[in-house]
This record gives C-alpha cells, sequence and structure tokens, in this order.
C-alpha cells in the first residue's frame, strides 16, 4: 500500500496559527513528539472526535535510516501512522508528520563531517517520506570538534549547518516534485532525551539571544539563496522556564516571558515552539498559547499516562485474580523491573539516589525512561498476558472504579468500554484532550 504526499493540511494548519497568533488570537497546535503506537493512535483518535488535524512528530534518534531505537525509517514511520489514522477514520490530509532535532545529535560522538553527512541523509529522507515540517537543531557538538567557554558551538556555525540541512531539504523537495517543508529552528532546551538532574530553577531566554539567533539564521539562509525558505521559518524554540526532571516539574511563569513575547509579536510570520510542556497544568498551556506560543511539544506525558494504565490494569488483574496460577510470575511491574534492571542503558545516566530511590524513579520518574523498554520482547509478552486475562474475564467495575476512577465512571456510564486496550487509549486520551483545548479555545 502507498500514501500519497498531502501538502494543503501542513500549509492549513500551519499558517493558521501564523495568522491568529499574529491578530493576537490565542490559537495553536500541539505536536505528539512520539513513536509509541498507543499514544499516535491515542492522539488521532482525539483528532477524529474534534474534527481536527494531528500532527505527529519523531525524533533523529527514535527515527532515522538506521531505524533509530524503533526499528523505524522516516518511510516506516509516517506509514505507521497513516494506517492508523485510516483504521480510525481519520483523513490523511488530516495529519501532518514532522521531524524533531533534525541534526547530528545520533550521531555526536563521530566526527562532525560523518555527524553532519547523516543528518543530511535523514532531512532528505524526511522530506521523501513526506515530512511537512522540521525542526532544524544543529546545537550539538560532534566528536572532539571546538567548544566555547560554556560547551557549546559558535551561533554562526550553528546557523551555517542549519541552513545546509535547509538546503539540502530544498533540492530534495525541488527535485522529487514536491512541496517542500516547514522549519523550526533554535534549540535553547536541554538535549533531545531529557535534561540533568537539576531541581534548580530553569532560566529563560533572553531577548537579546533571540535576535541573534534570528538574525544569524536568515544571514545563513539568504546566503545560500534560501530566501523563499526562511518565509517558510514558522517558528522558534527558545526555553521557555518550564522543564520537567525525574522528580518534579518546573511550572510556566507568564511574567518571566513577556519581554520574549513583546518581541516575536513584532516578527512578520515566527511564533514560538515550546518543547519539554509535558506535566504542565490546563491553564499553564492555555496561557502558553496566549503568549504566543503558536506550537507546544508533548511526548513523555503520553507515555507516562500510557504507563499508568498498564500498571493500575496490572493492579486490577492482581485485585480479581491473583489466585490463579496463570495470573501468578506474570504481574507487569515486576517484569518491568526485571527488564531494566537487566538492561540499565536508557535510564543509569538520567537517574540518581539510592537503591529505593532508584527502583521508585524506574517506575514513576516524570521522565518516563520506561519508555524505551516497552517494545522489549519480555514487556510485549506480559501485556498480552494481561490484555487477554482481562478480556476473558473483565474485571468487576468497583475494582476499576478503585484503580481508574475516571475509566471507572466512563464504564459506569457507557462511555468506554470495559476493555483493557480501550482503557488505555482513554489515559492517553486525556493528556491529548489537555492539549486540544488548551490549543483551540473552540473545543473548550
Amino acid at each position: 500500500m502507498s500514501f500519497g504526499v498531502f501538502d494543503h493540511s501542513a500549509a492549513s494548519m500551519l499558517e493558521a496559527v501564523i495568522q491568529h497568533q499574529k491578530q493576537g488570537e490565542p490559537f495553536g497546535v500541539y505536536a505528539a513528539c512520539t513513536a509509541n503506537a498507543y499514544a499516535i493512535r491515542a492522539v488521532l483518535q482525539q483528532a477524529f472526535r474534534d474534527g481536527t488535524g494531528a500532527l505527529i512528530e519523531s525524533t533523529a534518534s527514535q527515527v532515522n535510516l538506521s531505524g533509530g531505537y524503533t526499528g523505524l525509517t522516516p518511510h516506516l514511520f509516517r506509514r505507521q501512522v497513516l494506517q492508523m489514522a485510516m483504521q480510525i477514520g481519520l483523513p490523511l490530509d488530516r495529519i501532518i508528520i514532522g521531524g524533531d532535532h533534525i541534526g547530528p545529535h545520533p550521531w555526536r560522538h563521530a566526527s562532525a563531517d560523518h555527524a553532519l553527512q547523516q543528518a543530511s541523509a535523514l532531512a532528505s529522507a524526511c522530506v521523501l517520506a513526506g515530512y511537512r515540517k522540521m525542526h532544524l537543531d544543529t546545537t550539538t557538538p560532534c566528536g572532539n570538534e571546538a567548544r566555547q567557554s560554556d560547551g557549546s558551538l559558535p551561533l554562526e556555525l550553528i546557523s551555517r549547518r542549519a541552513a545546509d540541512l535547509c538546503r539540502v531539504a530544498e533540492r530534495t523537495a525541488r527535485q522529487a516534485g514536491l512541496s517542500p517543508p516547514y522549519y523550526v529552528i533554535g534549540s535553547d532546551v536541554p538535549p533531545p532525551g531529557g535534561g540533568d538532574m537539576a531541581e534548580k530553577t530553569v532560566p529563560v531566554t533572553d531577548v537579546e539571544q533571540i535576535e541573534e539567533t534570528v538574525s544569524a539564521c536568515r544571514r545563513a539562509f539568504e546566503d545560500r539563496g534560501l530566501s523563499n525558505a526562511w518565509q517558510r521559518v514558522v517558528a522558534l524554540v527558545v526555553q521557555t522556564g518550564v522543564e520537567f526532571t525525574p522528580r518534579m516539574v518546573h511550572p510556566y511563569a507568564s511574567d518571566r516571558m513577556q519581554p520574549l513575547v513583546a518581541y516575536i509579536r513584532q516578527t512578520d510570520h515566527l511564533v514560538f515552539e515550546a518543547h519539554s510542556t509535558d506535566f504542565q497544568t490546563p491553564a499553564a498551556l492555555a496561557r502558553m498559547v496566549a503568549d504566543h506560543f503558536g506550537i507546544l511539544k508533548v511526548g513523555p506525558a503520553l507515555t507516562y499516562a500510557m504507563r499508568e494504565a498498564f500498571f493500575a490494569l496490572a493492579e486490577i488483574e492482581k485485585d480479581a485474580f491473583e489466585g490463579r496460577k496463570s495470573v501468578a510470575g506474570a504481574y507487569l511491574p515486576a517484569i518491568m523491573e526485571d527488564v531494566m534492571v537487566s538492561d540499565p542503558g536508557s535510564w543509569q545516566h538520567y537517574y540518581r539516589g539510592s537503591e529505593e530511590e532508584l527502583a521508585y524513579l524506574r517506575r514513576h520518574a516524570y521522565s518516563d525512561r520506561i519508555r524505551y523498554y516497552w517494545s522489549r520482547p519480555e514487556a510485549q509478552a506480559a501485556l498480552k498476558h494481561l490484555f487477554a486475562t482481562l478480556r476473558q474475564t473483565p474485571p468487576p467495575l468497583s475494582l476499576v472504579l478503585q484503580h481508574l476512577p475516571e475509566a471507572g465512571q466512563k464504564i459506569r456510564d457507557g462511555r468506554l468500554a470495559n476493555d483493557p486496550e480501550q482503557i488505555v487509549l482513554d489515559r492517553i486520551g486525556a493528556v491529548a484532550n489537555r492539549y486540544a483545548r488548551a490549543c483551540n479555545p473552540v473545543l473548550a
């Protein structure tokens, strides 16, 4: 099965954001930055219910020409998303596929030449696969290249590299007869995969730094004959002061952002793109959209909600069927703990503390490093067993109400099936619903 490349949804959705924001109207879109099938399905279902579009993005580490840590190339990722949309009944022209942190980060330990060659190949592959929005992130130092005193690369070098990636994407689109993508620049945020363990207040980007970034990028684009592409740069990533560590969430403070808001309102075609907005309150998300954040990124909060549902279902199974031999030894949280302890590579550099604290963080940390383990065979087998048990003998409503009160109420009211997969999608959907309503006041 092949899918055509749909252009008009990207143009209408992103340009509508710019138009509304420049008219002083609080309107935006949220980007689900995830490769998890449950999370993607829940976001697509939300768009179907709301009658809106959906923006789904993959990072350069998740999806690349080597398969990333998901095993997916850009073509396969887009194919997977569109197949799910067809199953749901969401029109394919209401979907935008985007790329996040497209740049050298996954190959940062190699030489700069090799890393940038890989990044260029990825940018080209994204265009050919039908990606219509790309965040160009060339801030990551590679190999042993010289850095400034703060460990960063010079702004001029970052800008030139971003323009070079843009030139590759534009050339690829032109040669293939495709509409070129929209772009996002800037990356004044923690690196892909999460920041450090710091609990201190997160700084906000200052206006002078924004002005320098925009000026340097514009010059680099124009020097390469990319003036038309510059008109499709729709957003700038800045540090908003919001962030989440494994143990806490830094809330959005609108008053700290007002100098940046005043600056961005004066630009012709730029809004802010906010990263790391996961776990913010509905009021904070709505305030960000009103403060000219036209694009809100969310990722770990979606899979965190999924994990909450998985573990709650495991507790329901335990309470309802603990005496059964078929349930013994199949307790999902214990299986996931064993998998993570036996292979700590995806969490050990992000969590610190005593053994008890590490055990807690492996399950419940906001950074949700457990999301890297759900595709493991042991996890898939445990989930298959859990779902089969709960489908064979649906648990009493009283247990669902105890462990998943909102889902239990919907089941009691006839608004949700007492089915484990539907319960999981409903839990994730609550996060998607929060973002949808923050971005579009008409839906509230």
